[in-house]
């Protein structure tokens, strides 16, 4: 039944770690012995919780997951959205520091830490890597934090879109087609924005030139013009 699974998205998602952390064909196979494959039928659904139990943690197959904190002032704030390929749910202190939630149905491998930990000690050379893939989490987080801090909210939804747009799941290139699965409150949120101030960005945008909106969530981009507005290039 595992190999049936990992005939589909499950390996794609098991190859996109696999780059990230540079396992063997051998360490893939011992890792999803350790894990559980779980599916999240419907969006809204909390895979952990802020301030939980850090018991596992976890490899996003399909869908989109994302992690968000609670401020003391009652605000939410979204640091970041996962995409298949993620590894998510990385904890030092032994508990949650945010809630992580479906945007979409998702499917997930969950492994438990105590057998992660065993794992990565008997494979140093993974080890070494998942404490890469962890500074580049940090290095997003901080880049984050700069367009959040230092851009106006129309060149942060750029950067946000040009962002997407990297995941071929849901950016058709040939068409330049994006399928945007978030609200626009959680893109709020990610912006430290107002949603209010987030629709007058999009109908920026699209003024502009820079988007067309074909749905509400289905978005041509004009990625040179993107670019240019996020001084991305």
């Amino acid at each position: 039944m595992k190999d049936e699974m990992m005939a589909g998205p499950e390996s794609r998602a098991i190859k996109l770690a696999s780059a990230w952390l540079r396992m063997s064909p051998d360490d893939e196979a011992a890792l999803i012995k350790l894990a559980k494959y779980v599916e999240f039928k419907t969006a809204r659904t909390r895979i952990f919780e802020q301030s939980g139990v850090a018991g596992s943690l976890y490899l996003l197959v399909t869908g989109i997951v994302q992690v968000s904190r609670m401020l003391p002032d009652g605000e939410r704030h979204i640091v970041a959205f996962h995409w298949p390929g993620d590894l998510f749910g990385l904890e030092e202190t032994g508990f949650y520091f945010n809630t992580a939630e479906t945007v979409t149905p998702c499917t997930v491998y969950e492994l438990p830490v105590r057998k992660v930990d065993m794992f990565l000690e008997e494979n140093p050379r993974v080890q070494r890597h998942v404490l890469v893939h962890t500074i580049h989490e940090l290095r997003a987080a901080q880049r984050q934090m700069i367009v959040v801090g230092r851009l106006k909210t129309s060149r942060a939804l750029a950067a946000f879109l040009l962002d997407c747009a990297q995941h071929a799941q849901y950016f058709n290139e040939a068409q330049q087609m994006l399928d945007l699965p978030m609200s626009r409150y959680d893109i709020a949120d990610y912006l430290g924005a107002a949603p209010e101030s987030v629709t007058r960005a999009f109908s920026r945008l699209e003024n502009e030139g820079l988007i067309r909106r074909v749905t509400p969530r289905l978005l041509r981009l004009d990625l040179p013009g993107l670019r240019a507005l996020a001084n991305m290039d």
